[in-house]
């Protein structure tokens, strides 16, 4: 395949060349290496939306007086729209998500299809297209026409968390882009030019240069313009405006591989009596086989609104079943949305079913021993079992008795106990010999602890079935015993102190007889028997509180 590239350059916002582009080139290459080797699902037919049939989801009114919704695209949690708030301005455009599904992100439940948040801080010219990267988690938006000339040509970066805009990219200046999606077997993006470009289609690489041009494309269809397109596998849709023709609705069906043009659908939304105007501008991919439209209409009253119309097309889920050892397992298969596939496994004898994996997920072998049956399949689905032999008894021997000789037995007369007098003594050698007897003869150490442990558990299991009161009585005895060790013992310290201080009075005392003493030997008031009684008197005391 020839590369023709664009004259432009990817650049950020600083003017330098961004980095992006090497790891959106590393990006779609690891894609187109790995994309052939998994299994996916597809259409039960090659032009699914004959005869579809669409079911009005939500309504919601337009904010701009001559604001129109032009694009939707679907992220993992939500479903996003932008409303072109005035074609003939530059104010900014309302950026709206809606809950894709029944939960948020978090897991919470909430109204599906209803409004999570609105953004408006952003021109995006006529927003005439949407595409949504799940490997960059961005938005790509073909900006169309605009008042604006600098949006000639020009793509815009969406942050699909904030609703705000990132980056504007000028893809060229000879034509400008009506629709844009994601090519998930590339990692690149297919874009439909307008009437400068001669309505064709070109193919963008990661980096979002052009790797293979259609050309002008022969369209077999009358129509006014073209709306957004819609990738899905190797086919492409897209709604054609006929809104002034007067022909009603239609969807084109495309083949990516074969370049072509495989059906012209009629669409009818089964719009209401009130219904004056509609006009279908966009679809998306919320689920596999699962689409959302989203039509402007006005009412009768003169009210506008943007509502979603929802169909499920005939689609192909794949069961896919491994080969297993020892055993066999029955094919698996392509299964229509909504029908049910059984899948039988038997094992070889002399061997039993071990696992039995669903979509990566073990069952219990007891509740499917030998089938599993998946109902209202909508999704592809995975079945795995492991077989393992069947364990046999091993036999227990039976012990043959072997007859042998009786011996002789001889008696041996038992020694005389003596009891050793009361007031006798047992040294201590004799003591640890009659230990060692006892714990090699009597009572094994193994059995010991088995015995203590069995005991320690019985007690504890008392314990545990005891009254709360009753093993509170410990507690509490404790306390007591505390308290009164605590009082004896600062009584003791008191009358310490007490006689401490009455010895040390008595030495004083003392003291100062023997001073009188000494100093006026012949004083008649202090003799020296009373010296020496009092004297006896202070030792007798010491000597008691000692």
């Amino acid at each position: 395949m020839r590369l023709a590239f664009t004259n432009f350059s990817l650049k950020s916002p600083t003017g330098k060349k961004s980095g992006r582009f090497f790891l959106a080139l590393f990006l779609g290459i690891f894609l187109f290496l790995t994309h052939p080797m998994l299994c996916q699902a597809g259409f039960a037919s090659s032009t699914p939306f004959t005869g579809a049939s669409w079911e009005l989801v939500g309504e919601y009114p337009i904010l701009g007086s001559n604001g129109a919704v032009q694009s939707v695209c679907a992220t993992e949690d939500y479903i996003i729209c932008i409303e072109n708030f005035n074609d003939l301005t530059t104010e900014p455009d309302v950026v709206s998500a809606y809950y894709k599904n029944d939960t948020d992100a978090d897991g919470n439940p909430v109204t599906q299809y209803s409004l999570a948040h609105q953004v408006r801080d952003a021109d995006f010219a006529h927003a005439n297209g949407m595409a949504y990267n799940p490997v960059t988690h961005e938005i790509l938006v073909s900006g169309y026409s605009s008042p604006d000339a600098s949006n000639y040509g020009c793509i815009f970066r969406l942050d699909p968390d904030t609703l705000e805009q990132k980056e504007r990219i000028q893809l060229s200046t000879s034509y400008n882009i009506l629709g844009i999606d994601y090519l998930p077997s590339t990692g690149g993006y297919l874009i439909q030019t307008d009437a400068d470009g001669g309505y064709g289609f070109k193919l963008l690489d990661v980096s979002l240069q052009v790797v293979d041009d259609w050309g002008t494309y022969p369209f077999d269809f009358y129509m006014e313009n073209f709306q957004d397109l819609c990738v899905s596998g190797d086919l492409f849709f897209l709604f054609p405006l006929t809104m002034h023709l007067g022909i009603g609705n239609f969807i084109q069906t495309y083949s990516l591989s074969q370049k072509t043009l495989l059906a012209d659908d009629t669409v009818d939304f089964g719009f209401s009596d009130d219904i004056t105007i509609n006009e279908p501008e966009g679809l998306c991919e919320t689920n596999p086989g699962e689409f959302i439209a989203i039509v402007n209409v006005t009412k009768a009253d003169g009210g506008r609104y943007v509502q979603f119309y929802r169909t499920r097309v005939s689609y192909l889920f794949t069961v896919s079943t491994s080969a297993a050892e020892h055993g066999s397992v029955s094919e698996g298969g392509e299964v229509s949305r909504g029908e049910e596939k059984t899948v039988s496994y038997t094992a070889d004898e002399g061997f039993r079913l071990a696992k039995l994996s669903v979509d990566g997920l073990y069952l219990p072998v007891t509740e499917y021993p030998d089938s599993y049956t998946f109902s209202d399949i909508q999704k592809d689905h995975t079945l795995a079992v492991t077989f393992e032999p069947v364990p046999t008894a091993t036999p227990t021997p039976t012990a043959t008795a072997t007859p042998t000789e009786t011996p002789a037995i001889t008696q041996t007369p038992e020694p005389a106990i003596s009891k050793a007098p009361a007031s006798s003594t047992v040294s201590f050698s004799s003591v640890a010999s009659h230990f060692a007897a006892f714990w090699k003869g009597t009572v094994h150490a193994a059995s010991w602890f088995r015995h203590l442990a069995s005991a320690g558990a019985s007690l504890f299991a008392r314990i545990r079935k005891a009254d709360p009161v009753f093993l509170a009585m410990p507690f509490v005895l404790l306390v007591l015993i505390l308290l009164f060790v605590l009082r004896l013992r600062y009584v003791r310290r008191i009358r310490r102190e007490r006689s401490r201080k009455a010895l040390e009075h008595g030495r004083r005392t003392y003291e100062e007889l023997v001073r009188e003493f000494t100093e006026d030997p012949k004083d008649e008031e202090v003799s020296i028997d009373e010296l020496l009684l009092t004297i006896d008197e202070l030792q007798k005391e010491e000597q008691k509180n000692t």
